[in-house]
């Protein structure tokens, strides 16, 4: 998991991670992340996030979605639904959870890292992981 910092110690490290908005956001409320947690896609970009070194790419982000959303490898998946994970990420999920601080995205670098209240979202991404056979877990 990658090193959470202060805005301070970032400030060196600027080109390692997203920049953005996250940590200007107000808390989190419970209403607020069960509705950033309504989607399926969200909660693989937050679980894919919080499983590999960070930040990622889109393009890394959206042919995992893309491959857990069909079940399928990723060499299996048509360039037409991995072209629309990347449309709906980009303009709907990632933003959306950006808003929240569960995500920092960076659109001119196309990096996504976790964001300042990404850990508030782990308890349920465990139950939502655990129910969904898609999803590779963590052994």
């Amino acid at each position: 998991m990658a090193d959470r910092t202060t805005d301070d110690e970032n400030s060196s490290n600027a080109s390692a991670s997203p920049d953005g908005p996250s940590a200007n956001v107000p808390p989190l409320s419970q209403d607020a992340l069960f509705n950033a947690l309504s989607s399926r896609r969200s909660r693989y970009i937050l679980h894919n996030l919080r499983s590999e070194e960070t930040p990622l790419t889109l393009a890394d982000i959206v042919d995992t979605v893309a491959a857990w959303e069909t079940d399928k490898s990723i060499d299996l998946v048509s360039d037409e639904h991995r072209h629309n994970v990347s449309m709906s990420l980009q303009h709907t999920q990632l933003p959306k959870l950006a808003m929240a601080g569960l995500v920092q995205y960076d659109e001119e670098r196309e990096l996504v890292d976790r964001g300042v209240h990404a850990d508030q979202a782990d308890a349920y991404l465990d139950i939502a992981v655990a129910r969904d056979d898609a999803v590779p877990k963590d052994d």
